[in-house]
């Protein structure tokens, strides 16, 4: 349910944007921001992925009032190459983004165990390809489009299966170790 939770702003702007304009989209994504930040804002901690998050959906929604033509055009790249260059960098890092959910379903002695450091940085791989696959889709192009059926149905299809994934690969990891 956590990581439902962490891709609520990004499922919302999804169903949004089919519905409404772009730049109002934006406005309801960010407000439902104000859920995966709630523990941040009662004295806890927030995910990085959270803030990330807000803080891109925050950055296309200026760019979106600030100058339109190009916004709608690329504002879609900011996002997904965003959410894509976040996750292959934690990886980079050493600190791969899945490890934040981790963290609250394995025990503390486990986090640095060879197997919770395959899994989640496996996940957040899968994870960052999901995101590259979808920045390639929103890529400007002029001569190729998807058609409106893919690009309504391919960003929500591959975040719904990044969830299945997320949920599912610890358990086949443990039993396939």
């Amino acid at each position: 349910m956590a990581e439902f939770l962490s891709f609520l702003p990004i499922i919302v702007l999804m169903v949004a944007s089919r519905l409404l304009p772009r730049r109002v989209a934006l406005a309801v994504s960010l407000l439902s921001t104000a859920a995966t930040l709630y523990p941040w804002a009662m004295g806890g901690t927030a995910k990085p992925f959270s803030l990330v998050l807000a803080s891109l959906i925050a950055a296309s929604l200026v760019w979106h009032v600030a100058h339109a033509v190009s916004a709608e055009r690329w504002s879609g790249l900011l996002l997904t190459g965003g959410i894509a260059i976040y996750a292959f960098g934690s990886v980079a890092a050493g600190h791969p983004f899945a490890e934040q959910w981790a963290h609250e379903r394995v025990p503390p002695a486990q986090w640095a165990h060879p197997l919770t450091i395959h899994i989640v940085t496996t996940i957040t791989w899968v994870w960052g390809g999901i995101y590259l696959v979808l920045a390639a889709a929103t890529f400007p192009r002029e001569r190729w489009m998807p058609p409106p059926r893919v690009r309504t149905a391919l960003p929500l299809v591959l975040v719904i299966a990044g969830i299945v994934f997320s949920s599912w690969y610890p358990a086949f990891a443990v039993a396939h170790r």
